[in-house]
């Protein structure tokens, strides 16, 4: 009885070790998509009370575009008050802002949209149950992309780790990913 019952866990380890699906490209798009949200917004919070937000405003250049007024002097009776102003050009760029937010001068602005951009490359290892996924994603940039306090790469380079499971792929989560490498 106790010889069946190793050979019953051999066998299974066994199968349970040769079932082993190929990591597809559809299946890895699938996956980046919904697990990274893509296509996503990149947002922006604009302090409109903020001198330092103001000066951030001037040096982009969204006032030349006609996007913003700003405000250069302010007296001491007026401070917290707004120092930036939108014009209605910069309207289509506003994303949805909390009540919170309004009271206290802060508008949020659309300044990318993210999309994924391409496989890269696929790594199997572990007799074929992981994988790595270097995968790009493109940005286009808003003219609010001004913002930003360097320049944002428009290709952005990513890695994906993907674990096959009873269920398929799936994406193994970045701290599941240090605890398994510290194992390995």
């Amino acid at each position: 009885m106790k010889k069946l019952s190793y050979i019953l866990i051999i066998a299974i380890i066994t199968v349970i070790g040769c079932t082993t699906e190929t990591l597809k490209d559809k299946t890895v798009i699938e996956l980046i998509r919904k697990e990274y949200h893509y296509p996503r917004i990149i947002d922006y919070d604009i302090y409109c009370s903020d001198p330092e937000h103001a000066q951030k405003v001037l040096k982009s250049g969204l006032e030349e575009k006609g996007m913003v007024t700003v405000k250069r002097t302010q007296e001491l009776k007026d401070i917290g008050s707004p120092l930036i102003y939108f014009t209605d050009a910069a309207k289509p760029y506003f994303l949805i802002t909390s009540e919170d937010d309004k009271k206290s001068d802060i508008q949020k602005v659309k300044i990318a949209d993210e999309e994924f951009g391409k496989i890269e490359d696929i790594k199997i290892w572990n007799s074929g149950k992981m994988a790595i996924v270097t995968f790009s994603s493109v940005r286009k940039n808003t003219i609010f992309g001004e913002l930003l306090r360097k320049a944002s790469p428009i290709i952005k380079q990513h890695k994906a780790y993907f674990l096959l499971t009873q269920n398929g792929w799936q994406i193994m989560d970045q701290s599941d990913v240090d605890l398994l490498l510290l194992n390995y």
